[in-house]
């Protein structure tokens, strides 16, 4: 940046920046030289549901550390090797299994929890998991061992033990546990404390970390992390001091920041059960419909999603799930069904009814919150579309009839890529099966009734760490029956993303995730300028329209090559978002590190020659804004064809490129163009 840029962002009063270390701190001294604020920079990726670098190609250097001729790693139908384990926790005893992917082995009743799971969940980057033992008043925070160190340029796989972390987290009863994000949040029913686990500090602390805490009052309650650094808390019934038993339920909820400042309150959902969020919005399940929650950069509001007409008058739904940036959300209630939420429209809709043959017991989220999956009360499980609602798959059969329903005994499920795992408390054993067709690849047997599952470690490809997943929430639809508190608040789960390393920055390849920064800006703009608030996300929604109509257009376009044809060689790695959304594979990068200054290695030229031949790749896709001398050599020693695309600026004007809409309508033509 010259002293034109300095003087332009001196006077400005916004700076919106792709984000995701795409500016690799110049911006910030930008910032400095001009005596700006940072907090004027609007980070757009960070909001997007941003992926990891695939490394499609690998590093040079980290080959050394990634030689999987010297690993039996665990690999699905699809090729996919997964290294990591499996937490298997018995629904009876306190006993946690460790399921090893790579060798095989189940190591059984490895850890003595205290007491009985209510619940398992990895956390964001699958590194660490934490379990819930309400019985035992205790929770435990543990290191699985396996994950992707910096170093440099590259990254290192580390392989270590599985541990359980010296982090007291010892309090009155325990019960609910959701993490989305960087935080995990667990509250304590007996003292109303809750325990905020951040998993940055985690990693740089280690062993000396010490959780934030805060004490919002005694209730069977819950937390769920919002986007920055934001809480939506249940909040205690006011007589709750006069008669703990009956008052016990919360009235409504409240957003919190981290120092546990009451920001927004809502009252007004009787029987408050089950709770999910998706960054931005905390959705509750209630008698006669869901509470949910918004925070948008200082703004906060709240909407009651009523029952849909002539429900019963005790309609209630008791679980919840969410995703990060999914604008729905789905409850369930065993006497009503499943149901869809859309709290924009403030309207829901039954998605799978309830009968007394046939009935959903178990939802969990997979593939980045792409999937769905449902299991049915017969041991039947569906995977649908999460955005469209589309039936994929479904697979019955595998599982030990009669399948359990209660809380401590139900199929649970973990994600990782295209693997689901689920387990089988009838049956004694955990499944493996393909995320594609549902068939069941692998099994392990496991001690006792194993139910609470989850998945720590990395796919090899660390493509997108978000598939790990297994974004479950609370359900117990007995628990007026009982005093079993852990069963009442099923699995909150709200991860996303795996955190092993830098982010991809180039979203912008996915309209999709493009239609999220385009109401980012406008509502920042609109905080900025109030007045003209309307004007500015009229005209968001206007773009995201045609936004839209863009990604209607390349799925169209793309039908055009074939399957297995949508094979990419790029210049460096810019077009993950693109293979992501749109069903192509990325087989190679001219200039496998993260920096595209880096030269590559001639033995990594030579590997990238043999892929393709050995794939008979007929394009090779350099960029504007890459040197492309090694993408012309490598044109010329195998006779493909160099196709230029717009990756990191538009084109001249009268070039087709020189919109944002224009140039990824001439990406795509030049991509099936060269491919089809």
């Amino acid at each position: 940046p010259g002293a034109r840029d300095v003087a332009m962002v001196a006077d400005a009063d916004i700076v919106m920046s792709g984000g995701l270390e795409l500016e690799a701190g110049w911006l910030e001294e930008l910032l400095h030289n001009a005596s700006a604020d940072e907090s004027r920079i609007v980070a757009l990726g960070d909001n997007v549901d941003p992926i990891e670098f695939s490394e499609t190609g690998g590093h040079d250097e980290h080959d050394d550390h990634m030689d999987h001729d010297d690993h039996d790693d665990h690999e699905d139908d699809h090729g996919e090797a997964i290294t990591g384990r499996l937490l298997v926790g018995d629904g009876e005893e306190g006993n946690l299994s460790v399921i090893d992917l790579e060798s095989g082995e189940v190591d059984q009743n490895h850890f003595d929890l205290g007491s009985r799971a209510g619940r398992i969940y990895a956390t964001k980057s699958g590194r660490y998991a934490v379990a819930v033992s309400s019985d035992a008043n205790t929770a435990h925070l543990f290191d699985g061992g396996i994950y992707m160190e910096p170093h440099g340029d590259h990254f290192d796989l580390v392989e270590g033990d599985i541990r359980r972390l010296p982090v007291d987290l010892s309090g009155d009863r325990p019960v609910h546990l959701y993490i989305d994000g960087e935080w995990a949040a667990i509250f304590y029913d007996g003292s109303g404390d809750l325990v905020l686990i951040n998993e940055h500090e985690l990693e740089e602390m280690g062993d000396s970390y010490v959780p934030a805490k805060m004490n919002v009052g005694a209730q069977h309650g819950g937390a769920v992390p919002l986007a920055h650094d934001l809480f939506a808390t249940t909040m205690q019934h006011p007589d709750y001091a006069t008669n703990p038993d009956e008052y016990r339920s919360p009235i409504g909820a409240e957003i919190r920041d981290l120092d546990g400042n009451i920001l927004y309150s809502a009252e007004g959902c009787e029987g408050l059960h089950g709770d999910a969020g998706n960054g931005h919005m905390a959705a509750f399940g209630c008698v006669g419909g869901v509470l949910v929650l918004e925070a948008d950069h200082g703004e906060y509001s709240h909407v009651f999603v009523p029952a849909p007409d002539g429900s019963p008058d005790d309609f209630r739904l008791t679980s919840v799930w969410g995703y990060h940036d999914l604008h729905h959300f789905f409850a369930l209630g065993s006497a009503v069904g499943l149901y869809i939420v859309e709290p924009e429209d403030g309207v829901m809709e039954q998605f799978i009814p309830s009968t007394d043959a046939l009935s959903p017991i178990q939802v969990a989220f997979g593939h980045g919150g792409e999937t769905l999956f449902v299991v049915m009360s017969d041991g039947e499980l569906r995977m649908y579309d999460a955005h469209d609602l589309d039936l994929l798959a479904s697979n019955s059969g595998f599982l030990t009839t009669p399948v359990e329903a209660g809380f401590w005994g139900r199929p649970h499920l973990a994600t990782a890529g295209d693997a689901v795992f689920i387990t089988d408390s009838v049956g004694g054993e955990v499944l493996q099966l393909d995320g594609h067709d549902l068939e069941v690849v692998e099994h392990w047997d496991v001690d006792g009734k194993p139910t609470k599952i989850a998945f720590v470690g990395i796919l090899d490809d660390h493509d997108d760490h978000e598939e790990h997943d297994d974004h479950d929430d609370h359900e117990d639809d007995d628990h007026d029956d009982h005093d079993d508190h852990e069963g009442e608040d099923e699995d909150a789960h709200a991860h996303h993303d795996h955190d092993h390393g830098l982010w991809d920055p180039h979203f912008w390849f996915d309209p999709i995730r493009v239609k999220i920064a385009v109401h980012e800006i406008a509502s920042r703009l609109s905080a900025l300028d109030p007045e003209s608030a309307d004007t500015y996300f009229a005209n968001a929604a206007a773009y995201e329209k045609e936004l839209d109509m863009l990604h209607a257009w390349t799925l169209t376009h793309v039908e055009m090559v074939q399957p297995e044809r949508r094979l990419l060689i790029t210049s460096h790695d810019s077009l993950s978002y693109f293979a992501k959304l749109y069903g192509f594979e990325v087989v190679g990068l001219v200039i496998p590190s993260l920096s595209t200054h880096v030269e590559p290695s001639a033995e990594h030229i030579a590997g990238l020659i043999d892929t393709v031949r050995e794939h008979n790749v007929p394009a090779v896709f350099g960029e504007t804004t890459v040197d492309q001398k090694i993408v012309q050599a490598l044109a010329r020693e195998t006779g493909a064809e160099i196709v230029q695309l717009y990756s990191g600026s538009l084109g001249e004007e009268g070039t087709g490129g020189d919109t944002y809409i224009g140039m990824v309508r001439s990406n795509v033509e030049r991509i099936v163009g060269a491919l089809k």
